[in-house]
Protein backbone atom coordinates (compact mmCIF):
# COMPACT_ATOMS: atom_id res chain seq x y z
CA UNK A 1 0.00 0.00 0.00
CA UNK A 2 3.02 2.33 0.66
CA UNK A 3 4.18 1.64 -2.32
CA UNK A 4 1.17 2.80 -4.14
CA UNK A 5 0.93 6.45 -2.56
CA UNK A 6 4.71 6.61 -3.23
CA UNK A 7 4.27 6.03 -6.65
CA UNK A 8 1.24 8.14 -7.21
CA UNK A 9 2.93 10.90 -5.39
CA UNK A 10 6.13 11.18 -7.30
CA UNK A 11 4.53 10.38 -10.84
CA UNK A 12 1.84 13.42 -9.48
CA UNK A 13 4.92 15.43 -8.50
CA UNK A 14 7.04 14.96 -11.73
CA UNK A 15 3.55 15.55 -13.91
CA UNK A 16 2.32 18.77 -12.12
CA UNK A 17 5.79 20.44 -12.44
CA UNK A 18 6.10 19.63 -15.97
CA UNK A 19 2.38 20.20 -16.32
CA UNK A 20 2.34 23.53 -14.84
CA UNK A 21 5.72 24.40 -16.73
CA UNK A 22 3.86 23.26 -20.05
CA UNK A 23 1.03 25.29 -19.33
CA UNK A 24 2.76 28.79 -18.59
CA UNK A 25 4.29 28.05 -21.79
CA UNK A 26 1.01 27.69 -23.37
CA UNK A 27 1.22 24.04 -25.01
CA UNK A 28 -2.08 23.32 -25.28
CA UNK A 29 -2.05 20.40 -28.20
CA UNK A 30 0.07 19.44 -31.25
CA UNK A 31 3.53 18.15 -31.16
CA UNK A 32 4.67 20.34 -28.71
CA UNK A 33 1.62 18.88 -26.08
CA UNK A 34 3.13 14.97 -27.39
CA UNK A 35 6.73 16.35 -26.01
CA UNK A 36 5.87 17.29 -22.84
CA UNK A 37 3.80 14.27 -22.09
CA UNK A 38 6.94 11.97 -23.51
CA UNK A 39 9.40 14.20 -21.07
CA UNK A 40 6.15 12.98 -18.40
CA UNK A 41 6.76 9.45 -18.99
CA UNK A 42 10.35 9.17 -19.28
CA UNK A 43 11.33 11.75 -16.28
CA UNK A 44 8.71 9.36 -13.98
CA UNK A 45 9.30 6.48 -15.36
CA UNK A 46 12.84 6.89 -13.90
CA UNK A 47 12.75 8.17 -10.68
CA UNK A 48 9.81 5.72 -9.51
CA UNK A 49 10.82 2.13 -8.53
CA UNK A 50 14.46 1.70 -6.93
CA UNK A 51 16.32 5.29 -7.84
CA UNK A 52 18.83 5.48 -10.42
CA UNK A 53 22.29 5.50 -8.16
CA UNK A 54 20.64 2.13 -6.19
CA UNK A 55 19.91 -0.15 -9.43
CA UNK A 56 22.04 -2.96 -10.58
CA UNK A 57 22.71 -1.53 -13.88
CA UNK A 58 22.09 2.33 -15.75
CA UNK A 59 20.13 0.59 -18.52
CA UNK A 60 17.21 -0.53 -16.12
CA UNK A 61 16.53 3.16 -15.14
CA UNK A 62 17.10 3.85 -18.89
CA UNK A 63 14.54 1.37 -20.21
CA UNK A 64 12.22 2.20 -17.90
CA UNK A 65 12.44 6.06 -18.80
CA UNK A 66 12.14 4.93 -22.56
CA UNK A 67 9.04 2.75 -21.96
CA UNK A 68 7.65 6.05 -20.25
CA UNK A 69 7.97 8.15 -22.86
CA UNK A 70 6.17 5.70 -24.96
CA UNK A 71 3.48 5.47 -22.27
CA UNK A 72 3.24 8.92 -21.64
CA UNK A 73 2.75 9.96 -25.30
CA UNK A 74 0.16 7.05 -25.02
CA UNK A 75 -1.77 8.24 -22.01
CA UNK A 76 -1.93 11.40 -23.43
CA UNK A 77 -3.71 10.11 -26.71
CA UNK A 78 -6.29 7.95 -24.68
CA UNK A 79 -6.72 11.10 -22.37
CA UNK A 80 -7.20 13.19 -25.89
CA UNK A 81 -9.62 11.06 -26.91
CA UNK A 82 -11.99 9.96 -24.05
CA UNK A 83 -12.08 13.17 -21.46
CA UNK A 84 -13.58 15.77 -23.65
CA UNK A 85 -14.70 17.42 -20.42
CA UNK A 86 -15.14 20.79 -20.11
CA UNK A 87 -13.54 22.78 -17.22
CA UNK A 88 -13.06 26.02 -16.00
CA UNK A 89 -9.88 26.69 -14.01
CA UNK A 90 -9.34 30.02 -11.88
CA UNK A 91 -8.62 33.50 -13.52
CA UNK A 92 -5.63 33.19 -11.29
CA UNK A 93 -3.80 30.97 -12.96
CA UNK A 94 -4.03 32.56 -16.47
CA UNK A 95 -6.39 30.26 -18.06
CA UNK A 96 -8.60 31.77 -20.75
CA UNK A 97 -11.88 30.65 -20.46
CA UNK A 98 -13.55 26.96 -20.47
CA UNK A 99 -10.82 23.95 -22.08
CA UNK A 100 -11.10 19.92 -22.30
CA UNK A 101 -8.98 18.14 -20.08
CA UNK A 102 -6.60 16.85 -22.38
CA UNK A 103 -5.99 20.24 -23.92
CA UNK A 104 -4.95 21.32 -19.76
CA UNK A 105 -1.17 19.88 -19.03
CA UNK A 106 -1.89 21.57 -15.51
CA UNK A 107 -4.63 19.17 -14.94
CA UNK A 108 -3.54 15.99 -17.08
CA UNK A 109 0.22 15.66 -17.01
CA UNK A 110 -0.32 15.00 -12.73
CA UNK A 111 -3.00 12.70 -13.85
CA UNK A 112 -0.45 10.58 -16.12
CA UNK A 113 2.72 10.85 -14.02
CA UNK A 114 0.86 9.77 -11.26
CA UNK A 115 -0.81 6.86 -12.94
CA UNK A 116 2.58 6.14 -14.38
CA UNK A 117 4.73 6.44 -11.19
CA UNK A 118 2.17 3.95 -9.29
CA UNK A 119 2.62 1.45 -11.85
CA UNK A 120 6.12 1.88 -12.04
CA UNK A 121 6.69 1.73 -8.15
CA UNK A 122 4.60 -1.29 -7.44
CA UNK A 123 6.29 -3.28 -10.19
CA UNK A 124 10.13 -2.08 -8.97
CA UNK A 125 9.16 -1.53 -5.68
CA UNK A 126 10.48 -4.79 -4.16
CA UNK A 127 13.76 -4.99 -1.99
CA UNK A 128 16.04 -7.58 -3.76
CA UNK A 129 17.48 -8.50 0.44
CA UNK A 130 13.74 -10.02 0.40
CA UNK A 131 14.07 -12.27 -2.58
CA UNK A 132 17.07 -13.33 -1.67
CA UNK A 133 15.61 -14.47 1.84
CA UNK A 134 12.86 -16.11 0.23
CA UNK A 135 15.13 -17.93 -2.51
CA UNK A 136 17.00 -19.18 0.47
CA UNK A 137 14.22 -20.49 2.68
CA UNK A 138 13.01 -22.71 -0.20
CA UNK A 139 14.10 -26.45 0.18
CA UNK A 140 15.97 -27.63 -3.09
Amino acid sequence: MLRVVLGLLKGAVVGGALGWGAFKLGITGGAAAILTYAVIGGITGMICGKPPWRQDTFWTSALKGLFGVGIGIGLYLLGRRFLGMHITLPAALGAPGEHAIADLPIVLGPLIGAVWGCVIEVDDGGSAKAAAEKAKSKPA
